[in-house]
């Protein structure tokens, strides 16, 4: 069976709930029981990166996955507050307490800021090459700064090769040979309008306080060699929060949730508190 086959039985199988969320009903996600475990994914490629990883983590827990703002359609603008706003509306709707949020990459950035509001419903925050503010570099900007008059299509394949290239690429080949492919197709499927929408998120300044005035535990995770987010994003969070859990995995990637499944499910279960 190929990867993309793989991953077509596991979404041909996966119990899902609809919810009204503020922008739309959302297809969630649903796996196991006990405890549950919202994870918000990443700027592109969407929730599909988690389907090797959900089925670990729903030994003993209820995992939700649901489609962030802008999945299924594209979005020009997006408030990091609206998207904050549902995740809210998700935890109401399914009547969730005791959560664990496992963000991802984006995710995690918005896991973070979740936290930051203190919800008594959130018990801790798990978080997979999290950073605290992501830094647009010359050519990436340019990019962005021309991307209403450059086709799509070439915008997104930009920043699909911006995420694989390189040591990630050649980490996804040794570990999920396949992968890349596939992961290169799931990310030029997120419509560029809102790729764009979500990079300004990230952009914006003021995490770090919101790092520092979360009350919850944190465990921060991250790959040695990600070639995406730096390393050092990794203990600059942990720092700010004063007591987080830092785990470091060697010979890892931005993309861990596919390349160290287990790694990355154990790790962050072992010392969390979830």
């Amino acid at each position: 069976m190929t990867l993309a086959e793989e991953f077509a039985a596991f979404v041909a199988r996966v119990p899902y709930t609809t919810v009204a969320l503020p922008w739309g009903e959302a297809r969630v996600w649903e796996l196991g029981e006990g405890r549950p475990v919202v994870m918000l994914h990443g700027i592109a490629g969407g929730r599909r990166v988690f389907f090797r990883i959900c089925p670990l983590l729903a030994e003993g827990r209820r995992v939700i996955v649901p489609p962030l703002r802008g999945e299924d359609r594209p979005l020009a603008r997006m408030d990091r507050e609206e998207l904050l706003d549902d995740v809210a509306a998700l935890l109401e709707t399914l009547g969730l307490s005791d959560v664990t949020l496992f963000g991802f990459s984006f995710g995690a950035h918005l896991a973070l800021a979740y936290a930051a509001r203190n919800d008594p419903r959130v018990r801790d925050v798990v978080v997979a090459g999290g950073f605290v503010r992501y830094r647009l570099g010359i050519v990436d900007r340019l990019v962005m700064a021309l991307s209403h008059v450059v086709p799509a299509t070439l915008s997104s394949r930009y920043f699909v090769h911006r995420v694989l290239r390189g040591r990630e690429s050649r980490l996804l080949a040794q570990h999920a040979p396949g992968m890349e492919t596939l992961s290169a197709h799931w990310m030029g499927l997120t419509p560029f309008a809102t790729l764009r929408a979500r990079v300004r998120v990230i952009v914006r300044p003021g995490i770090e306080d919101l790092v520092r005035s979360i009350r919850v535990p944190l465990t921060v995770g991250h790959g040695e060699l990600d070639p995406v987010v730096p390393v050092a994003s990794a203990r600059l969070l942990a720092g700010l929060h004063g007591s987080a859990h830092l785990k470091i995995w060697p010979q890892t990637g931005h993309l861990s949730i596919l390349t160290s499944v287990g790694r990355v499910s154990d790790t962050f279960f072992d010392d969390a508190t979830c």
